[in-house]
């Protein structure tokens, strides 16, 4: 889907922007964090993040013409939903008494697969709707009660561009917390690659030690895949849409944001070339949304290498949040720690940009409107606390980030979670709390496997992650305890795929059990995990039957 080259016309001649996007330099090498721009691919100590302005033109609808979401006192409260028993589902066991027809033993069920979420979702799922709004096609999922939606974009690689009240009105966005300007701007993942951050370097993967030879700007940028789309404002589209049971998933193969990104010299035409400006990376993205109450939504990406090339760590966007600026719904400014501080984002950075680095101890943070009434949060689920503030008033322009740093193996595989949260600074607050105090650990049992014949003793192991780190793992044999397991072995393969979470790479359990007591039957093993919130959770089940 084509979209306008250049939308802002004299606004991007005032600032100095290039055509399609911001002409924001890179900071030279070695000039450290004051030069940075909404962007940056260093390695693992780059900030992070793409960019681009869309034209606003239009009456300024200001604040939304409605009552805004104000939960005042009842948002100092914590949140209207009790602690979840994440053990109570697990102790549906099969019946193993003795049965004659069967030899003496009684066939044990294949166990129900265990979920790879923390958090159970609401018990009620919410409908899914499809709207046409224009040249858009755009899929809502509404919280149980209708009162919240989320909404993602086809055309923009299924990036989310509404997170607000589920007022009835698709095409409103005067709740709307999200920036959905243009393909630079939602809440969306992007990738980095430090030895490849620029163009001119990056076909020969010198870029760590060799100074590009292009104009130090965001057109020039090197490996980049973005899940909205590129800097020629063309979106990635998606590869498939899937509505399943409370989740709404899309999968997409996101644009290069800087189709010529591996051109040895310094050539701007790819917007111009239809054969180059819609040229694909070789990533997969997978996104999940789903509700966990009316005011939480649960984001799980899963980031697929399809190449046998390699990107060295760096700080990624998993995900970035633009905030809504005003034009077309609540301005969300004014950006707060988990710690309820006030960050300014009064660095500056190039081309009018200002940006903040900062430190959030809770592993969140929250961008709100002037009066605190209104606004957006993210918590991420491994519990990051150092983050990025970007600003430009004039333009206008907000944005959040955690500095995720990971690497992306060749053919591998990285996964991460996070939470969105709606509402006013005591409700974001609030429910960060509950998050925070309410996520149990998960994992799974590698071995023995499923249906393993097994004898004597046996020994079990796999891993265990935990937003604040698993604290005991315990083997139960047939809905009862048999023993305690090991934690804390080494398992880097895990924290590749699960990167940054507490205790990594000391992330894997094991221990052996001494099966000659048990009946030469199947017989229901489970391991269950728990952390110091005192969360209980099975994290994985095997059948196994055992010989003598």
């Amino acid at each position: 889907m084509s979209h306008p080259i250049c939308p802002l016309g004299l606004a991007l001649m005032v600032l100095g922007l290039s055509c399609g996007s911001p002409a924001t330099p890179i900071d030279d090498a070695g000039a450290g964090d004051a030069a940075l721009l909404p962007f940056d691919a260093g390695r693992v100590d780059g900030a992070t993040g793409d960019s681009q302005v869309a034209d606003r033109s239009g009456a300024d609808l200001g604040a939304p013409d409605r009552a805004v979401l104000d939960q005042s006192a009842a948002d100092l409260s914590v949140p209207d939903h009790a602690v979840r028993d994440h053990s109570a589902p697990d102790l549906q066991l099969p019946d193993t008494s003795v049965a004659s027809d069967t030899g003496g033993c009684t066939p044990v069920a294949p166990p129900e697969p265990v979920s790879g979420s923390p958090l159970a979702g609401e018990s009620s799922p919410g409908r899914f709707e499809s709207v046409t709004a224009g040249q858009f096609h755009d899929e809502y999922l509404y919280s149980s009660d209708d009162y919240t939606k989320i909404g993602v974009r086809r055309e923009w690689g299924g990036a989310v561009i509404f997170f607000g009240l589920g007022d009835g009105s698709p095409g409103s966005n005067s709740s709307n917390t999200i920036d959905a300007n243009d393909t630079g701007r939602e809440v969306q993942v992007a990738f980095y690659d430090p030895d490849r951050a620029a163009q001119s370097c990056a076909y020969n993967a010198s870029c760590a030690s060799t100074a590009s030879a292009c104009e130090r700007s965001i057109q020039f940028l090197g490996w980049n895949p973005v899940q909205g789309g590129n800097r020629c404002n063309r979106g990635s589209g998606v590869d498939s849409v899937e509505t399943n049971g409370d989740t709404l998933v899309v999968e997409a193969t996101p644009l290069h944001w800087n189709p010529n990104w591996d051109r040895a010299d310094c050539s701007t035409e790819a917007c111009d070339d239809p054969l180059l400006r819609d040229r694909r990376a070789e990533i997969v993205v997978r996104q999940a949304a789903r509700f966990i109450n009316q005011h939480v939504v649960e984001l799980s990406y899963t980031l697929t290498n399809t190449d046998a090339m390699s990107h060295a760590p760096t700080a990624q966007e998993m995900p970035t949040v633009y905030t809504a600026n005003g034009r077309e719904g609540p301005d969300l400014w004014r950006l707060f720690t988990s710690e309820g501080t006030e960050i300014a984002i009064d660095q500056p950075a190039n081309d009018g940009f200002f940006w903040k680095p900062f430190d959030s101890p809770g592993g969140w943070v929250t961008m709100q409107n002037t009066a605190l009434s209104y606004g957006v949060g993210m918590y991420y689920e491994n519990r990051l606390t150092s983050y990025q503030g970007w600003q430009l008033r004039e333009l206008p322009f907000n944005n959040f980030r955690a500095r995720f740093v990971f690497g992306i193996p060749g053919y591998g595989t990285v996964r991460a979670r996070a939470y969105l949260i709606l509402g006013s600074q005591g409700t974001v607050t609030a429910e960060a709390a509950w998050l925070d105090q309410n996520l149990a650990p998960f994992g799974v049992i590698d071995a023995p496997t499923d249906d393993a014949v097994v004898s004597g003793t046996q020994t079990v192991r796999g891993w265990a992650l935990d937003n604040k780190g698993v604290t005991g793992i315990e083997l139960w044999i047939d809905g009862a305890r048999a023993t305690s397991l090991g934690y804390g072995s080494a398992r880097p393969d895990v924290c590749l795929v699960w990167p940054q979470y507490p205790g990594c790479n000391a992330v894997g359990y094991s221990g052996s059990y001494d099966l000659s007591g048990l009946s030469a039957c199947q017989h229901l093993i489970e391991v269950k995990a728990s952390d110091g919130d005192g969360n209980v959770r099975v994290i994985a089940r095997k059948r196994v039957t055992v010989a003598h």
